[in-house]
C-alpha cells in the first residue's frame, strides 16, 4: 500500500509542460507544414506554367502556319484568276458579235471577284467595262453599251485609281465618242450633243483641227442638233463635215452629194429659202452630170427647187427652170402617169402666176392630154382642169371653146351628190353665152 502511495507521489512530481512550449511547438509544426505546402504549390505552379507556356508556343506556331497557309491559298487563287482573265482576253481577239460579248461578260465577272472578294483596286474594272461596252456597241446594243461605257469612264476618273494603269487619253476619247453615239441612237439628243461638243475640243487638242478623227464627232453634233431643232448649229457643223468629206472622198461621191442635199434641207427647215435653193442647185448640178444613173431624182429635185422658188414668189425663175428640165429629160425617162401629172400640174400652177393667158392655156392643155391618156385619172381631177381651161378661154374671149369645156366639166361632175357644183357650171355656161351674144351684138353695131 505504501508502494502505491509512493507511485502516486512520483506521478504527481512529473514536471508540468508549459503552455509556451505547446505554442512554440505548434508554430514550428505550422511553419513546417507551410513550407512543405509552399514547396508543393511552387512545384505545381512551375509545372503548370511550364506546360502552359509550351502550349502557348505551340498555339502560336499553329496560328502562323494557318495564316501562312491562308495567304498562300489566297495568292494562288488570285494568280489563277488573273491567268484565266488573260486566257479569255486572248480568246476574245478573234471573236466578234455575241460570242465576243459572252467572253467579255466572263472577264468582267472575274474582275469584279478580284475587286469585291480579294479587295484589289477598282482600276481592275476599267478595261473590262470598256471592252465589254465596245462589244455591245459593235452589235448595236446601245443601251447596254452606254451603261458599260459610263462605268469605264467613271472608274477611270476616280482619283484612287490614278496610281494604277488607266485609259490612255486617245482611247478615252474614242470611248466618249462612242458613248455620245449611244445617246444619239437612244434619242437622248441633249446628252449626245453635250458629250460630242466636249470631246470635240479634247480631240482637236490631241490630234489637231484637220484630223479625220473629228468626222464622227461632227456627225453626232449635226444629228443631235437637228433632232433638237437647233438648225443653225446643225448647219454649222454639217458644213464643216462637208469640207472633210470633200478631202476624203471624190466631190461627186454619194457621200458628198447627200451632204450637200442635207445642208439644203436644213436651210429649208430654218426658213432660209434662198440658201436652201443654192445648195439644192449645187446638188442638182452634180445629178445632171450623172443623169444616166438617176433621172427620177432629177425630176424630184427639180420639183423641190421649183417649189422653193415659188415660195419666195420667184415664179418666172421657177417656171423657166422646170420647163428646161421638162424639155431636157421628158423623152429620156419613162415616168409614171402620176409623176407626169404632178410635174405638169406644178408647171400649170406657176404659169397661172405669170399673168400670161396664152402660156397658162398652153400648159393646161398639156395637162389635159396627160389626164386623158391616163387610165387611172379620176373624173373630179379632169373636171377641175376643164373648168380652168374654160375660164381661160373666157378671158381670151373665145366663148365657144369656153362653153365647150364648161360642158365637159359638167359631165365630169354629173354624179355629184348635192348638185351644187353642177348648178354653178350651168350658171357659168349661161353667163358665157350671154357674153357671146353681147359680143355679137357689139360687132353688128
Amino acid at each position: 500500500m505504501n508502494n502505491n502511495k509512493e507511485k502516486e507521489k512520483e506521478e504527481i512530481n512529473i514536471p508540468k509542460i508549459s503552455q509556451e512550449f505547446f505554442e512554440e511547438n505548434n508554430n514550428f509544426n505550422n511553419n513546417i507544414d507551410n513550407n512543405v505546402n509552399n514547396d508543393i504549390n511552387n512545384e505545381y505552379d512551375n509545372n503548370y506554367n511550364s506546360t502552359s507556356n509550351r502550349n502557348i508556343k505551340e498555339d502560336n506556331i499553329n496560328y502562323l502556319e494557318i495564316s501562312s497557309s491562308d495567304d498562300f491559298l489566297e495568292k494562288s487563287l488570285i494568280t489563277e484568276l488573273k491567268q484565266t482573265i488573260n486566257q479569255l482576253e486572248q480568246q476574245c481577239e478573234n471573236k466578234v458579235g455575241e460570242s465576243a460579248v459572252e467572253e467579255r461578260c466572263r472577264i468582267l465577272s472575274y474582275s469584279i471577284v478580284l475587286v469585291d472578294v480579294y479587295k484589289k483596286p477598282k482600276a481592275n474594272l476599267i478595261y473590262p467595262y470598256a471592252k465589254l461596252a465596245e462589244a455591245y456597241y459593235d452589235i448595236k446594243y446601245y443601251e447596254q453599251a452606254k451603261e458599260h461605257f459610263e462605268n469605264a469612264i467613271k472608274y477611270n476618273s476616280e482619283k484612287e485609281n490614278n496610281q494604277y494603269q488607266t485609259l490612255p487619253e486617245d482611247y478615252l476619247i474614242k470611248l466618249t465618242i462612242k458613248l455620245s453615239r449611244c445617246n444619239l441612237e437612244l434619242k437622248q439628243y441633249q446628252t449626245a450633243l453635250l458629250l460630242a461638243l466636249r470631246v470635240l475640243n479634247e480631240n482637236i487638242k490631241l490630234f489637231g483641227e484637220n484630223d479625220v478623227s473629228n468626222v464622227d464627232i461632227y456627225d453626232i453634233i449635226y444629228h443631235s442638233a437637228k433632232s433638237l431643232k437647233k438648225y443653225p448649229e446643225a448647219i454649222e457643223h454639217l458644213k464643216i463635215l462637208n469640207n472633210y468629206y470633200n478631202q476624203i472622198y471624190d466631190e461627186k461621191s454619194d457621200k458628198c452629194l447627200k451632204t450637200k442635199k442635207e445642208i439644203a434641207h436644213l436651210y429649208e427647215l430654218n426658213g432660209q429659202i434662198e440658201e436652201a435653193i443654192n445648195y439644192y442647185l449645187a446638188y442638182f448640178n452634180f445629178l445632171e452630170e450623172i443623169k444616166s444613173q438617176n433621172i427620177k431624182e432629177i425630176f424630184d429635185m427639180a420639183k423641190k427647187i421649183g417649189g422653193l422658188y415659188a415660195e419666195i414668189k420667184k415664179y418666172k425663175e421657177s417656171y423657166d427652170f422646170l420647163k428646161k428640165i421638162d424639155k431636157d429629160y421628158n423623152n429620156g425617162y419613162n415616168r409614171t402617169d402620176k409623176e407626169k401629172y404632178d410635174f405638169q400640174n406644178l408647171i400649170c400652177t406657176l404659169a397661172s402666176f405669170l399673168k400670161d393667158n396664152d402660156i397658162y392655156l398652153d400648159e393646161l392643155l398639156k395637162l389635159e392630154k396627160i389626164l386623158v391618156e391616163s387610165k387611172k385619172t379620176k373624173e373630179i381631177i379632169l373636171g377641175k382642169n376643164y373648168l380652168n381651161i374654160a375660164h381661160v378661154y373666157k378671158l381670151k374671149n373665145d366663148y365657144d371653146k369656153s362653153i365647150e369645156y364648161y360642158m365637159k366639166a359638167r359631165n365630169c361632175f354629173k354624179n355629184e351628190t348635192d348638185g351644187k357644183l353642177w348648178n354653178k357650171i350651168n350658171e357659168a355656161i349661161k353667163a358665157v353665152k350671154k357674153e357671146k351674144i353681147n359680143q355679137e351684138i357689139s360687132k353688128i353695131k
